[in-house]
Order: structure tokens, then sequence, then C-alpha cells
């Protein structure tokens, strides 16, 4: 019907089948089966032609005239909602640790960089603790965190595996730690307790960048991820005790195909053997 309406009020306004059908790209034949058309369906003649041909639209069509376009109007809104809500992009929100950032993050966004496309991403860092609490409170849809964190809310896997090396200058009586709540801090508790002889200078740090660039400076030493060593930087493994699984964690009653398909395929493409 959308063309028939299209047609009647080109044809209205131009008094003329000729100009409607310059206007509209089609035939003046085309015109004339389209207007014909819709009197079959309105049962009421349109347009009458005058003494020298010209185009005379009727009462009923002066009447059709305002509600035509009120169709129109309509049709172009509905047509525009329907055409936004398809462009609309999925929010994705998602919450890693500062240590996961730098070293997992950018492998787990390209398992999802094919849908981008279609995805409203949002990527913040906080400590693990933080990252847990907003997606168990659904307002994230998915974080890495550092260490294991469990509640009725959520899901946790694992993602990734990492060791933790002593890096920097050891003869040095500093010793730089990440700030409470962080996930590397259970291991730092650990080394300090089992080298109790080292007297060293406590100084906490919220970043891991501010921290490597002071052992680079040989200003002291710390507990870094080895993937975060340069060939500059020094280091001592610890073993096994000092080795750690980055963890994934999504909302446990997650309803939404979208996220469920995403979190599924970053689970898949992580998967640790």
């Amino acid at each position: 019907m959308f063309s028939l309406f299209e047609t009647f009020i080109v044809v209205y306004e131009t008094k003329s089948f000729t100009l409607a059908g310059k206007y509209l790209f089609i035939s003046q034949p085309t015109v004339t089966v389209r207007i014909k058309k819709l009197e079959e369906e309105l049962k009421s003649t349109l347009f009458l032609r005058g003494k020298h041909q010209e185009i005379i639209p009727t009462e009923a069509a002066i009447l059709f005239y305002p509600k035509a376009i009120a169709y129109l109007k309509k049709w172009e809104e509905d047509q525009a909602e329907v055409q936004k809500k398809s462009l609309a992009k999925h929010p994705f929100k998602i919450g890693v640790s500062h240590s996961a950032a730098l070293s997992i993050m950018p492998g787990i966004f390209k398992v999802f960089e094919g849908e981008l496309e279609h995805l409203d991403v949002e990527i913040n860092m906080y400590d693990s603790e933080k990252v847990f609490e907003l997606v168990a409170n659904h307002d994230l849809h998915f974080g890495i965190i550092e260490r294991l964190l469990i509640s009725d809310q959520t899901e946790t896997f694992p993602l990734f595996l990492d060791e933790l090396v002593l890096a920097g200058n050891t003869d040095s009586e500093t010793f730089f730690t990440r700030e409470s709540g962080s996930g590397i801090g259970y291991y730092i508790k650990r080394y300090l307790k089992s080298a109790p002889s080292a007297q060293r200078n406590i100084v906490r740090m919220n970043s891991n960048e501010m921290i490597i660039s002071h052992i680079k400076a040989g200003l002291g030493s710390s507990l870094i991820s080895k993937s975060f060593l340069t060939d500059d930087i020094p280091y001592q493994e610890l073993g096994s005790n000092y080795h750690r699984e980055f963890l994934g964690v999504s909302f446990d009653e997650e309803k939404d195909p979208m996220i469920q398909k995403l979190i599924s395929k970053i689970k898949k493409e992580t998967e640790i053997h």
C-alpha cells in the first residue's frame, strides 16, 4: 500500500501524472495503474480530467489526502524505529584486574573482535575484588580476576596460567607491592613471610606499569608476572607455589542470548588443557 499512497500524494500535489512519474522514477502508465488500483481499494474516483486535460482532485481525494499524509508519516516513523533498533549496538561491559589488562585482555579481545560491529564494548580496570563485586551485581557482563572468589551470583572459570617471579634489585631493602584488594596480594604475603630476614621497606603502588618502571631503574624488587619481563629486568623463579590462574567471571543467571554467546566463546577459545 505504501507505493499506492505515495503515488497518490505526488499526483495530488503536482496535478500531473507525467510529473508524478518523473518524480517517482516510474513510467506514466505505472502511475495510472497505481491510481486505478487505489481507487478500486477505496471504491472511489480520486481524479478527474478537466477541459484542458488538467488533473482535478475529487472530493474523495481531498478527504483522503491528509489521511494518506498521516499514513506515510507513520510508516516512515515505524521504519526509522525498526532500523534504529536493528543498528543499535549491544552493550558488553568488561572489568579486568590490572595485571590481566596488560597480559591477557588483548587475547580475550581477539575472541570477540569479529563481533565488534554489533557490540558497544566498554573495558575498565579495577582490583580483583571490585571486578568480582561488579559482576556479582550484574553491573559488568564479564570480568577477569587474579584469585578465586566465589558467590551464588557468579560463575568462575579458568582462563590463563601465569607464573610470578621475583624481579628487580634484590639487594635493595625496598619492596614494591600492589594496593589492598589486588589479586597478587596473597602471593606477596606468602613471599614476605618466607623471607623475614629481608627487612624490606614496603612501598605500595596501584599500577603494574609504575612498579615495573621502578624495578627497571634498580630501585627495588617486586613480584610480577613473568609475562611482564623484559631483557633489562633481572629475576628469580620461585617455583610452583607462585604459579596462578587468571580467572574469568560472569553473572550466573545471565539471560541475554548475546552475552551468553560471547561468554561461551571466551570459555571455548581460552580453555586451559
